[in-house]
Order: C-alpha cells, then structure tokens, then sequence
C-alpha cells in the first residue's frame, strides 16, 4: 500500500514538474521572440527577473533526494532575480552599474554558508582517507 502511494506522489510531483517546465519554455520562448523581433513581438515588461525568482522557489521548494530544508541553488536564483527586479524596475533608484557588486557579495555569503553547513561538513568528513 505504501509504495502504491509513493508512486501516485511521484506520478503527480512529475506531472506539476512536466507542467511547470512548459511554463518556463512559454516564457523563454516570448523572451526570445521580443528579442528577436519576431513578428514585431514586444514585451513591455522585464520577464527574466521573475523567471529567475520562479525558478528558484520551484527549487527552494524541491528538497530532492538529499531532504534538506532549503535548497542554496534556489535561493541564489531567487536573490539574483530579486536583485533583477530592484534594478530592471528602478525601485531603490538603482542601477546595474551601480549594484552589480551586490552579486558578488552575496555569492561569498553562499560559499561561506557552503562551508559552515554541517550536512556539507559530514559529506566532506566522510570522504577523506
């Protein structure tokens, strides 16, 4: 009985990740038509922004087969989409040529949270000789 649920989860986990996926290929695919110009096909908005945030809450969401509580590659997507939103949208009257030092800034915070993770600290013991 147990794994006739496991795999009704799995069946409807892949089916959101199927649906999910087209998504995002819809959005890269408007993206790439406005910059093109297919067609005359505008976007009047900054999509790539929000694209990024989307994906990274997908991963935050997706605890795969390790089982951690949150996913470093979803939040780095998701404080890059942010930092795109505050600087394609002008919110705090900044700019990318003023903010990009900010990318850099939170990339140490992810390799110093890499290093200091105790799951990453017992996979790095576990493996020396």
């Amino acid at each position: 009985m147990v794994a006739l649920r496991s795999t009704a989860d799995d069946i409807s986990a892949n089916r959101a990740r199927i649906l999910f996926g087209l998504i995002v290929m819809l959005i890269g695919a408007m993206l790439l038509a406005d910059r093109l110009d297919w067609a005359g096909f505008r976007l009047n908005v900054p999509l790539w922004p929000w694209l990024l945030v989307l994906l990274g809450v997908a991963r935050v969401g997706d605890r795969g087969s390790e089982g951690r509580s949150l996913n470093r590659a979803g939040l780095w997507l998701m404080a890059v989409g942010a930092w795109g939103l505050v600087t394609e949208y002008r919110l705090l009257g900044v700019s990318y040529g003023r903010t990009w030092p900010l990318l850099v800034i939170i990339a140490g915070v992810f390799v110093i949270w890499r290093a200091v993770d105790p799951v990453n600290a017992c996979a790095g013991k576990s493996g020396e000789r």
